[in-house]
């Protein structure tokens, strides 16, 4: 994948994420610059991930959405959006990442239908906990995205290869 197909690919995410932060946890979220991830190592402590495959272009691919918030910026996501406060992670918030990230994926899928993209999504798993680690599907390349929110600072990782 080349590097502006790769932009067309993630612009649909960003561009979702904005939209679900503007109207579900009200911010307003501020992109940093894009890098390649060398490491499994998550960038937070609590990470929703979602499995993505599909074709474009009549090529097969497979890929990855993952979130990952550290906790203090999990817990005030949560608390705006369930409207309560939070502070430590419990059953009450555990799902509301892996939320966010359907939310995200269904937003970006309509967007990367109209570029000619094909998408399936897998339903969201959580992993919480400090230094855990991102299971990329084998070979793929994964850029992280550092995201600015009123909440704190997260990362919104992409991961895709053509099968």
């Amino acid at each position: 994948m080349t590097a502006n197909s790769f932009l067309e690919f993630s612009k649909p995410f960003i561009d979702a994420a904005k939209n679900i932060f503007e109207t579900m946890v009200f911010s307003k979220l501020e992109p940093g610059k894009p890098f390649l991830k060398a490491d499994n190592l998550s960038k937070g402590e609590v990470s929703a991930v979602l499995g993505i495959t599909g074709s474009h272009n009549n090529m097969d691919f497979q890929g990855m959405l993952v979130i990952s918030w550290p906790y203090q910026t999990y817990y005030k996501v949560a608390s705006a959006m369930l409207m309560e406060t939070f502070d430590s992670y419990t059953d009450e918030i555990s799902d509301v990442g892996g939320e966010i990230c359907n939310m995200v994926m269904g937003n970006a899928k309509r967007e990367l239908a109209v570029l000619g993209y094909k998408t399936n999504m897998a339903i969201p798993s959580m992993i919480e906990g400090k230094n855990h680690t991102i299971k990329y599907p084998s070979g793929t390349t994964t850029i992280a995205i550092p995201i600015a929110s009123a909440h704190g600072s997260f990362f919104i990782e992409l991961c895709y290869k053509e099968t």
